[in-house]
């Protein structure tokens, strides 16, 4: 199993999680905005240097803008500014994005290549491999207790069923979010799975996970996984582009 790990917002919080992924042996890739212009807070740039020390930090735009339904010039000022500005307070490349709230269509995909990024992660779940793009990487699930319902609202949203269909069965084969989570990272051990786990650091405290989300560190360590962070998993030749992905 491949294990990766990437946490969204760069909220002062995710200085925690970096400590937790270290102490137990992890790695994890960090997607910061400049600012966030929903009001929660955003790490300082000193935070910001110190995480890049031992993670991967990559770009969530300037100001954590959903790109949707914003004009063509102001996408790129969002990806292409949030880049640069990142870099400039890194002293060094920023690789990664992170699509805020997952909205992205072709255009977009083609500002966030054109800006020099060489990987892109979205939000759809239920995969358990690095998926055909490096600009839509998928992922396996959030770090979130949420309902049935909207496991299947997802489910249905996003397409790619027969890939999907069976993490998602084994999510919601039982009322216990936290059992649910471990038997599919359990399922995944022995296996080739590529286990893509992603988050928020301001949900874990807002929600109470701290504790939980220790206990699921402690239960990915023990599965003895390859670790890597997004730029990893994509330098590691873990994708094939074909047809439309392939530009």
């Amino acid at each position: 199993m491949i294990f990766v790990s990437s946490w969204d917002d760069g909220h002062p919080l995710d200085e925690r999680v970096a400590e937790l992924l270290g102490k137990h042996g992890l790695k994890g890739t960090f997607f910061l905005p400049m600012r966030n212009r929903e009001g929660l807070p955003v790490m300082d740039p000193a935070a910001a240097r110190r995480l890049n020390e031992r993670y991967e930090v990559g770009s969530h735009t300037l100001d954590h803008a959903y790109l949707w339904n914003l004009d063509e010039q102001e996408v790129v000022n969002q990806v292409k500014g949030g880049k640069a500005a990142l870099e400039d307070v890194l002293g060094s490349r920023v690789n990664a994005f992170c699509y805020p709230g997952g909205q992205l269509n072709s255009s977009i995909r083609g500002v966030v290549k054109g800006a020099g990024f060489r990987s892109a992660r979205t939000i759809e779940n239920f995969r358990l491999e690095a998926g055909s793009d490096p600009y839509m990487i998928p992922t396996t699930l959030q770090f979130y207790p949420h309902r049935r319902t909207v496991l299947l609202r997802n489910f249905v949203k996003r397409g790619h069923y027969m890939l999907r269909a069976p993490a998602l069965i084994e999510l919601c084969s039982t009322r216990d979010w936290f059992a649910a989570i471990l038997g599919l990272l359990r399922k995944s051990a022995s296996s080739d799975d590529v286990f893509h786990l992603w988050g928020h650091s301001w949900e874990l405290e807002k929600c109470d996970l701290w504790r939980p989300f220790e206990d699921f560190l402690m239960a990915v360590a023990a599965c003895g996984p390859r670790t890597c962070t997004v730029s990893e998993l994509v330098e590691a030749g873990n994708f094939a582009p074909t047809g439309a992905n392939a530009q």
